[in-house]
């Protein structure tokens, strides 16, 4: 139990020199309108009824904002193996509304002040604050800055124009699944959010992102039947109108 409270003890602590010592070194976030950003993380399909596993997403992104708060982000992104076969290339352009970028200094006493309270609300609820929580706290405290987007992302997609999915067999029936690549340019549109936190100009955060096929390129195709007739063989097509993304990020202001 001593120890238990120690370590807890020196966690506040440790934060309350941390942001006070943090002022030392603060920036003026309002004049850090434009940032660079490079993300890598996984993209997939959304629903069963497509085939098709996660690929890898890799991004580099300019921004600008003004005042306000308001500007566009544009870039290139690649992902190398979309629907397991297919090399995709996109060139995002949307627009984006960012909250007030506070400074480290700030969040970090953001960061201790969140801290504070969720121990002092414990308390009050009759429950020892632990150190897992006093730390998630204080790390929540530490995102300082939110973005919204929205925008659209023409491309091109290289590769094989067929890839199977799923082959199974029950007696003299058979289920033959493939992926079909129906057109090679492609739009989407796109819409998503970043939660990042800021060490003087550096920002690190999450990307999460939705994003809609406005064209039909990937279709999966479902082919239902014996094996001695291809003629009364069940075909049924469903594009894949939606795919789901979440990047880490690392960006640079200026």
């Amino acid at each position: 139990m001593k120890n238990t409270y120690e370590l807890k003890l020196f966690l506040l602590c440790f934060m309350l020199v941390l942001g006070t010592g943090m002022e030392l070194c603060a920036q003026d976030p309002s004049q850090n309108r434009q940032e660079i950003r490079f993300g890598i993380g996984v993209s997939g399909p959304v629903g069963r009824s497509v085939g098709g596993d996660a690929s890898e997403i890799f991004s580099l992104t300019y921004a600008h904002y003004g005042i306000n708060g308001i500007g566009y982000r544009f870039g290139a992104e690649l992902m190398p193996n979309n629907m397991d076969f297919a090399t995709s290339f996109g060139f995002p352009v949307a627009f984006s509304l960012r909250t007030r970028d506070r400074s480290f200094s700030e969040s970090v006493i953001t960061g201790v002040e969140s801290a504070a309270a969720g121990a002092v609300r414990d308390g009050i609820y009759g429950y020892e604050p632990s150190a897992g929580s006093i730390l998630g706290d204080f790390l929540l405290g530490l995102l300082n800055r939110a973005e919204f987007f929205a925008g659209l992302t023409p491309g091109y997609i290289a590769g094989p124009s067929t890839s199977v999915i799923e082959e199974s067999y029950s007696g003299p029936m058979t289920t033959l699944k493939t992926m079909t690549l129906e057109n090679r340019f492609s739009i989407t549109a796109d819409a998503g959010f970043s939660m990042s936190f800021r060490i003087w100009r550096f920002n690190l955060g999450v990307v999460p992102s939705i994003h809609y096929f406005l064209t039909r390129n990937y279709v999966c195709v479902t082919s239902t039947g014996s094996t001695d007739s291809e003629e009364d063989r069940m075909v049924s097509k469903t594009p894949v109108r939606f795919q789901f993304s979440v990047m880490g990020a690392l960006g640079f202001s200026f």
